[in-house]
């Protein structure tokens, strides 16, 4: 899966490859992203949020899943 990446660790966002797993072995199985793969400090915060945000923009309807993480221990992010 294609997404953007604001990286706190980054001084601009990148277009990145996230890594997805299969529910099972058949031809119609479900893919699920892995964002753990792409986000740092596994050791201050082992599980990521994420929130589905649906952008109205004239007739058109754009749907987005965002992943993050949040503690008062992780470094300030500003690209947000």
């Amino acid at each position: 899966v294609r997404c953007r990446l604001y990286s706190a660790s980054w001084s601009r966002p990148r277009q990145v490859t996230m890594l997805t797993q299969c529910s099972d072995r058949t031809r119609n199985a479900k893919r699920f992203p892995i964002p753990e793969s792409l986000l740092n400090d596994a050791t201050v915060q082992p599980y990521v949020h994420n929130c589905l945000v649906t952008l109205h923009e004239g007739r058109r309807i754009y749907q987005f899943c965002i992943f993050f993480k949040r503690h008062c221990h992780l470094r300030i992010n500003t690209l947000l």
